[in-house]
């Protein structure tokens, strides 16, 4: 949800948003606006799950960064394909390349800095690059774009850029204060670790308990010498 929901998706659309086209006016198909937030989400999450569960090595990483990029690509394509105007779009095919090589070498080097970095100098020296990355792939996709206006179009329907506008600072401001509650409740690796430790114990402790009564039982009912007999 950071990554893919707030990093990636939220400033994509903060600069679609931010985009006029001269000539006309630009409105938003909302359900297409919402599958690309999903698109962003899930993918990221593919990434990171291919990253932390697959064997550790370059083949992982490279598989997980070339999957996470084409979806950034694809969510972003699905972002501009909401975009309407009073007229069409057309794209320029290399430069739509150059955009989804640039969102896959940008997330490969997301997952490496999420798996294999530890430094907080070396993280804190990532964190720029990713987003120049993450910012160029977009700018890069918009520069693919070629607009055509026809006055004879009929006026693009949709939502306009103000009714989007407060969504979207929601969005930014709540995602982030969410996603670090849920992860200030969940529980660290060293508490994992000291309720299984407990949970063993209580085990322990109620293994003996029952074989403490058993023995007694079967000392009260074992068989004496037979009737008659001296001891």
């Amino acid at each position: 949800m950071s990554i893919g929901g707030t990093g990636i998706w939220a400033m994509h659309f903060t600069a679609m948003v931010g985009t006029t086209i001269a000539g006309s006016t630009v409105t938003w198909n909302v359900p297409r606006t919402v599958l690309s937030l999903l698109i962003a989400v899930v993918i990221v999450a593919v990434g990171m799950f291919l990253v932390g569960y697959s064997r550790p090595g370059l083949p992982a990483l490279l598989v997980a960064g070339l999957v996470t990029g084409a979806g950034i690509a694809v969510m972003h394509y699905t972002g501009m394909s909401a975009m309407q105007v009073q007229g069409s779009i057309h794209y320029d095919m290399r430069i739509v390349a150059l955009s989804v090589v640039i969102a896959v070498v940008a997330a490969t080097a997301a997952l490496w800095v999420i798996r294999d970095v530890r430094n907080r100098l070396a993280m804190a020296g990532a964190i720029p690059i990713m987003a120049t990355a993450v910012s160029g792939m977009h700018y890069t996709g918009m520069a693919a774009a070629g607009f055509t206006m026809d006055t004879a179009a009929p006026e693009p329907h949709g939502a306009g850029v103000l009714s989007l506008t407060w969504p979207l600072i929601i969005w930014i401001g709540g995602c982030p204060v969410i996603t670090l509650m849920l992860i200030a409740l969940a529980p660290t690796g060293e508490e994992i670790l000291e309720d299984k430790h407990y949970e063993e114990v209580v085990h322990q402790l109620k293994e003996r308990r029952q074989a403490v009564p058993d023995a007694a039982q079967a000392t009260h009912l074992r068989p004496g010498p037979p009737y008659g007999t001296k001891r």
